[in-house]
This record gives C-alpha cells, structure tokens and sequence, in this order.
C-alpha cells in the first residue's frame, strides 16, 4: 500500500517546480531597469532644465485700470509705448485678438497695450497724434442686431455725437465677428 500512495498524488499538492522560472527572472530585471533609467532621465533633464533661463515676451494688458487712472495717453508715455488696441466685447473674443494685435506689436518695433474704452477717458484720443509714430487700434465686435457692445456703448455714442477733427491721429478699425 505504501507503493501506491507514493506514486499518487492528488491534485492541489505542492509540486517540486520553483515559483519563478529563468525566463520569469529576466523578464523582471528588465521591467526594473527600464523603470529606473525612466525615472532618474526625467530627474536629469528636470536639473538640465534649471540651469538654463527662458524668456518670452508677453503682451502687456491694462484690464485693471481704475476710474481715478484712466489716462491712456499717460500709460503710453510713462512706459514708451506707441500701440494701444481698445477692445468692444461681450464675449471675449474681440478682447482676445486686442490682446493678440497688441503682442504683435513688438514685431514693428511698437510696444503696445490693451485698453477698455470704457474705463479710459476716450476724450484723450485726440491728443494721441502728439505721440510721435503712434497708432491706435479699435478691436470691436457686435452685439445684437449690429449693436456695440456693452463695454463700448460710451464710446460709440460719443463719437457718433461729437464733431471730432481726427486730422493727424494714425488709426485702425477692426470689426470682430464670430471666433477668431
């Protein structure tokens, strides 16, 4: 009887074979080494990438200006500029490309701003032709029916009411429609 109970073994038992084959090993090493040289390359290009310094020009935007600073003309001759792109709009597209106009700007040697008609004093825009090379911009879209927006309603009933002699002031009208 001893014979037969050695020679059988039931299903479950333990068998004499190892947990991890060769093949399994080397599969194993291989998943860890790449995991490391992934790692530590991403920690070197990090340190890399601190040594060295990146610039990029930004447009400069003048959303925040305040009742009591209103001066456009001011802003421009305090800090060189010659550009300055008012926006009308009610959804942010016409504000978006103003703010593309004023970064292209540098690209002419014109250092440029974006300007809200309604909170700039625009009775200042005559005395923008007394800025050498000066140029403004009017980023406007349309609300409605062909209305202005809400931001330049100010603006368009002014000058639609005033006799205004623009002789000598360098200007650009651009009328936003739908996404830029």
């Amino acid at each position: 009887m001893d014979a037969q109970t050695e020679t059988e073994v039931p299903a479950g038992s333990v068998s004499d074979e190892p947990f991890l084959g060769p093949l399994d090993i080397v599969l194993l090493v291989s998943l860890l080494a790449g995991t490391a040289w992934y790692l530590l390359k991403g920690k070197k290009k990090e340190s890399q990438a601190s040594q060295f310094k990146s610039y990029s020009i930004q447009p400069t935007t003048v959303n925040t200006m305040t009742m009591v600073e209103n001066s456009f003309i001011k802003k421009l001759q305090s800090s060189g500029r010659r550009l300055v792109v008012f926006y009308g709009s009610q959804t942010g597209t016409a504000e978006e490309f103003a703010g593309r106009l004023a970064k292209e700007g540098i690209r002419y040697q014109m250092k440029g701003m974006v300007a809200d008609p309604e909170e700039c004093n625009m009775e200042e825009l005559l005395m923008l032709k007394d800025i050498d090379k000066s140029l403004a911009v009017f980023c406007l879209a349309t609300y409605g029916e062909g209305d202005p927006t809400d931001n330049c309603m100010e603006f368009y009933d002014w000058i639609q009411n005033n006799d205004l002699d623009m002789t000598g002031l360098n200007y650009a009208v651009s009328v936003v429609t739908g996404h830029v």
